[in-house]
């Protein structure tokens, strides 16, 4: 894509956002003294509440009954005295003290948790109003990587010109379309500095439309032979996985015949002959055979593939069980034998491709430095993240 100038551009800040910010920070000190409110009524409900057992000792005892005089307060009375005889009993007196801490304990709580959600308002505005505030300046950087940056102007011209299906004004980007975007520019941008280093031409500089275009270019050809050769090196057991493994087994149903027949077998039988005597049907060749193919193709991604992986040709493995509806038992209890590797037929294509593994790998050990008010660079998932609020 040819380079364009940029335009003027005023990110638009409603009447409203700033109406919400002084409004959030009102609640934030409107909760504050909410919870000033709130101690001093838990003080006074204290002082009833002490008043109440006051009572219960200055007054006349009979048994179980409080007899209440004439210089309490008549609203305590009426609370209290439920049959106006005036006097209540001892359980009375109790119960409306654990009440009244109840209820002080709820009004707390309430006044807690309108608090905490005051603050959390505040700081979600403020970080829109630091977000819109970075908006205004495109010259700003937006990221850094290795060898090159994104200004915040790139990232919006990059959103106008291909904005994402349902986007509701490209001109005007929110936090997370901003960043996701961003996210995508510097993953481009990393893979083409990491190509770069490994000797594979690619201009960073460029448009994002000829970076992609490079990229791509080297991942669907010279690369992808390198990063399959790379990751044999990190990994023998791949070219394993890529080797076709002609294969028979032993197939019983417990764990005692199992190792019998392979004691069989270890003892200088045939294979064949033991399999034949022993094996139940259906598992394998009526011999034992099961046949030649890559692990993952014979058994899927299971027990018996990664067995094969220690297995030399003339290699019998220990048994493994296998939950069974054909074994009487309830259980298949396998006995490989790996017969033979066709190294010639190696296909490592068939368990790739290697080329994008590869580069993330390497993408993820590169430093990445993300304007404060934009969120910051997630090296495990090549994204950047938005900041966490409280």
């Amino acid at each position: 894509m040819p380079q364009t100038t940029a335009t003027p551009w005023l990110p638009r800040i409603p009447d409203a956002d700033r109406s919400l910010a002084a409004s959030s920070l009102e609640a934030a000190v409107t909760a504050r003294s909410g919870r000033r409110r709130t101690l001093r009524r838990k003080l006074a409900i204290g002082a009833v509440a002490g008043l109440v057992a006051l009572m219960a000792f200055a007054c006349a005892d009979d048994g179980d009954i409080v007899t209440i005089h004439t210089a309490v307060d008549s609203d305590l009375v009426d609370a209290l005295d439920t049959d106006d005889d005036g006097v209540v009993s001892r359980d009375a007196v109790a119960a409306a003290n654990e009440q009244a801490e109840l209820d002080a304990q709820r009004e707390a709580e309430q006044a807690q948790l309108e608090a905490e959600r005051a603050e959390r308002d505040a700081a979600r505005v403020a970080k829109e109003v630091a977000f819109r505030a970075l908006l205004l300046d495109g010259a700003a950087v937006a990221a850094s990587f290795p060898g090159g940056q994104v200004l915040v102007d790139e990232v919006r011209m990059n959103i106008a010109d291909s904005p994402v299906t349902l986007m509701d004004d490209p001109e005007n980007p929110t936090h997370e379309e901003f960043v996701s975007r961003l996210s995508s520019m510097i993953q481009l941008r990393l893979a083409g500095v990491a190509l770069e280093a490994l000797g594979f031409s690619v201009d960073v500089s460029a448009s994002d439309e000829e970076i992609n275009a490079q990229v791509q270019a080297h991942l669907e050809g010279a690369f992808e032979e390198f990063a399959q050769q790379r990751s044999v090196e990190e990994d023998p057991n791949i070219e394993r996985l890529a080797t076709p493994h002609c294969v028979s087994a032993l197939a019983v149903t417990t764990e005692a015949d199992a190792k019998a027949a392979s004691d069989r077998v270890r003892a200088g039988e045939a294979l064949s002959d033991v399999a034949v005597a022993v094996n139940l049907p259906g598992f394998t060749e009526f011999d034992g055979t099961i046949g030649c193919g890559q692990p993952f193709s014979l058994f899927g991604g299971g027990e018996l593939a990664l067995a094969l992986l220690d297995l030399e040709p003339g290699g019998l493995a220990e048994p493994l069980m296998l939950p069974s509806a054909a074994s009487p038992t309830g259980e298949l209890w396998v006995v490989l034998h790996l017969d033979a590797l066709l190294t010639d037929e190696i296909d490592l294509s068939s368990i790739g491709p290697f080329a994008g593994h590869v580069l993330t790998e390497i993408m993820s050990t590169y430093e990445v430095s993300v304007a404060p008010g934009l969120g910051a660079w997630r090296a495990d998932s090549l994204r950047v993240s938005l900041p966490i609020l409280p």
